[in-house]
């Protein structure tokens, strides 16, 4: 199934009262397509006097990007909840002495998490700190979800910077080309000779038929890429499925 802001809104409330006390606040519901993150419980700083007093819980925002059975939806609106206790009960954990708590003095899923979640196992529900590979396995990708990676396929190139000796390979697209070309041009050429250990010898863009490369973030004008000897290319190049793109002049 796929969520709705609604369905968010009447589980929450539903499970406030059989596992919370009905103590959680009232907050936003919102759905995404985020592919990393299956839910995400948000809050603000709160200041007073422009100093930092304590937190607010804000949101919680289950993806639409796999379609999952019911429960595992519910799983992890009961995970997000879990924060939003901890926001709402423990602000210390987060802020102390006007200062943020940062993620090596306490961490958001640890103990206190780990202590929350045993208290639902005996209602049935296997609260984990990350989507479970049964889980995993019983989703599948959502229609829309399908349709964005395949049009991300479709778009795709890698553009590929040689020298003598090394290829830097970055994550573009077709729309992206002038700009990528511009951003490389406007690149002092000594600045290249050091970074490749020579002066350029071509730019070149291959389409891919790889999935994973082709979600990644797309480059324009920051050149974020993957630097290798030219020795590795045609490896890295064929477990890419890379094809040249031509382009015109």
């Amino acid at each position: 199934m796929l969520v709705t802001v609604d369905w968010i809104k009447e589980n929450y409330k539903k499970f406030n009262e059989m596992y919370f006390d009905g103590a959680l606040p009232d907050i936003e519901f919102k759905v995404s397509r985020a592919k990393d993150t299956w839910g995400y419980a948000s809050f603000n700083y709160i200041y007073e006097h422009k100093k930092l007093k304590t937190i607010q819980p804000i949101a919680i925002t289950i993806s639409n990007y796999y379609d999952s059975p019911e429960n595992v939806k519910q799983t992890t609106l009961l995970h997000e909840m879990i924060h939003i206790k901890d926001y709402v009960f423990h602000p210390e954990h987060f802020v102390r002495n006007g200062r943020r708590i940062t993620a090596h003095s306490y961490d958001p899923h640890g103990w206190w998490f780990k202590n929350e979640c045993n208290k639902l196992k005996k209602f049935g529900w296997d609260i984990e700190k990350y989507v479970t590979k049964q889980e995993q396995k019983s989703s599948k990708l959502s229609e829309s979800a399908k349709e964005n990676l395949k049009k991300k396929k479709n778009e795709a190139l890698a553009c590929v910077i040689s020298s003598e000796k090394m290829t830097y390979i970055i994550k573009t697209d077709i729309n992206k080309i002038n700009d990528i070309k511009r951003t490389i041009n406007r690149t002092a050429k000594s600045n290249w000779s050091i970074f490749l250990r020579g002066e350029i010898k071509s730019i070149k863009f291959y389409k891919t038929d790889n999935e994973s490369f082709a979600s990644q973030r797309s480059c324009m004008t920051k050149l974020t890429g993957q630097r290798i000897m030219n020795a590795s290319f045609e490896k890295y190049k064929n477990n890419l499925k890379l094809t040249e793109y031509k382009i015109a002049a």
